[in-house]
């Protein structure tokens, strides 16, 4: 009896001792990162929105880049293009043509996540438009005027 109990209180022990080493977030999956996916996603629920946006000048940006002969310099890339160096984003001209310019997902954010959002609200809590974010690649030492 007495090493039944025994048993019983090492075991508990060892398993709250694990617990506390192996936190139980450890356990669990880690939550999926977004990916960028490209304004053709977007489009196909958000028409009327992209096709306002086409008119803008921003998803012309990167005609510039092509007139300077900088369509490959990653220091004009991160301005002129959506998700350069993250995942699904702008990788070159020749390798991720449909992610050239700025685009929708460069002010809300990689939209994979809420392409997967089974609810309204769920897909309203995927993307969000981050404080300052036009100062990213909008200011005076870049392209003064701007």
């Amino acid at each position: 009896m007495k090493i039944e109990k025994l048993s019983i209180t090492m075991a508990t022990a060892l398993f709250g001792f694990c617990l506390f080493v192996f936190p139980v977030s450890h356990l669990q999956a880690e939550k999926e990162k977004a990916f960028y996916v490209g304004m053709d996603k977007c489009s196909e629920c958000h028409s009327e929105h992209v096709e306002s946006y086409r008119s803008w000048k921003y998803s012309k940006n990167f005609r510039v880049l092509r007139m300077r002969k900088k369509d490959h310099d990653p220091d004009c890339l991160r301005c002129h293009t959506t998700g350069f160096g993250e995942t699904g984003g702008f990788v070159s001209v020749e390798e991720t043509p449909h992610m050239v310019n700025k685009q929708c997902e460069s002010c809300h954010g990689p939209a994979s996540l809420h392409l997967k959002a089974p609810t309204r609200l769920e897909h309203q809590k995927t993307l969000s438009i981050p404080q300052n974010i036009c100062t990213s690649c909008h200011s005076g030492h870049k392209h003064p005027g701007y």
